[in-house]
């Protein structure tokens, strides 16, 4: 008598009927399931099962996640356990970056973090108001500025350094030798500045009514007269990045859109609105434009011959884009940084998005910025600076 197979049309299997798909396979655990298929659940592919060892030990391979328990320092599993016990991840380049120095202090978000032309201070600004200014030699924080009101955004341009505030922008001119500044206090945006960029003697910040204030430097005792404001987008301006190849500034927006303003008249001459959802993040290149959003992609835009911008690629990502960053490896190749919302920060090889290596936080990263050899800085959500180095450069400073 012939076995009679079930018939299967359009798809179904009725076995599917009886999969268990919501009760992880004990077998699967242990490491000895056979069953193909089984009914019940065997998790993702990028989360190994269990191998068996000779002693009759279970021991589990690592996800791709950070023990929390070993964050909090009380892991007993060891090297056994199923989460990662290291702040990186890379399947091939497993010794390519280290973690320096954690710089504590800050109660919220880091927002900004950058180092003077010149100095051995590391600045941070953070949502709680303050600007902390740390030794690059001792790792120690020597100075705390309390300004009053949240920080959105912290940048430094040669010796000033740029702060973004409730309805004003704080620029400080640095004396690099004694630690002391200058402050100057911009009014005109209105509501919270979260974005700032220099360029040619021209000093940018978008604010929450969805205004770009533009500002002229100068050598007389009001260093900054506000010359334009320009308007353009419907919500609030998250982004802000030069191209001074082409002269332009792009600005990015929780509307969804990024507007190119030509630098010589100050003038939107194109908006980009790809992106199905807030724009957070732009990195400007001589040749591309990459910006991040919350809608999992990065995007790539490059010009066509008549010097518009057009999308060039698309990338997706898990989740939500928070900021994007770029810089050359040891070896003088290009890596892009993508910050997401699941505390993660991703690296890739450019031009081809080929995945490098993965960073963990604690929170969301929403500040990166590199620094002299090999150094870069991660500003977390939880008020954290991380210091990081690429490895080789390390090594062929010590050599």
């Amino acid at each position: 008598m012939a076995l009679r197979i079930p018939n299967s049309r359009n798809g179904h299997n009725p076995y599917n009927q009886h999969l268990a798909k919501n009760v992880i396979c004990a077998f699967w655990l242990k490491g000895r399931c056979t069953r193909k298929p089984c009914r019940f659940l065997h998790p993702e592919a990028s989360i190994q099962p269990p191998t068996q060892h000779f002693d009759g030990h279970v021991k589990t391979q690592p996800q791709i996640r950070v023990c929390d328990r070993w964050v909090s320092g009380s892991c007993a599993y060891g090297d056994k356990c199923r989460f990662l016990h290291t702040w990186f991840h890379s399947d091939e380049d497993k010794h390519s970056l280290s973690m320096l120095t954690r710089l504590e202090g800050h109660k919220k978000a880091v927002s900004g973090v950058g180092l003077p032309s010149g100095s051995d201070k590391l600045y941070s600004g953070a949502k709680d108001g303050t600007v902390r200014v740390w030794d690059c030699n001792t790792g120690k924080c020597v100075k705390v500025i309390n300004n009053g009101a949240e920080i959105g955004c912290l940048i430094t341009e040669g010796s000033w350094v740029f702060i973004g505030l409730p309805n004003t922008v704080k620029a400080w001119r640095l004396d690099v030798a004694t630690g002391d500044y200058q402050e100057f206090v911009l009014d005109g945006p209105a509501g919270q500045v979260d974005a700032i960029a220099v360029c040619n003697g021209l000093l940018f910040a978008g604010s929450q009514d969805g205004v770009i204030s533009a500002w002229r430097g100068s050598n007389d005792v009001n260093a900054f007269q506000l010359v334009a404001s320009l308007e353009a987008h419907t919500g609030p301006v998250m982004s802000l990045s030069v191209q001074l190849q082409r002269k332009r500034l792009f600005s990015t927006s929780t509307d969804g859109t990024i507007k190119v303003w030509d630098l010589n008249n100050l003038q939107c001459i194109q908006t980009l609105s790809d992106h199905k959802d807030a724009v957070t993040c732009l990195l400007c290149s001589n040749e591309f434009l990459f910006s991040g959003s919350l809608d999992k992609t990065i995007k790539v835009w490059a010009t066509n011959q008549g010097g518009n911008f057009e999308l060039a690629h698309t990338h997706e990502e898990e989740c939500g884009v928070v900021a994007v960053f770029g810089m050359a490896d040891a070896e003088g190749k290009p890596v892009l940084f993508s910050s997401c919302k699941d505390s993660t920060v991703r690296l890739y090889d450019l031009p081809s998005f080929k995945k490098r290596a993965r960073l963990f936080s604690r929170k969301e990263v929403g500040a990166i910025q590199s620094g002299p050899g090999g150094l870069f800085f991660l500003g977390e959500g939880t008020g954290t600076v991380s210091v990081w180095n690429w490895m080789a450069w390390q090594q062929n400073m010590s050599e």
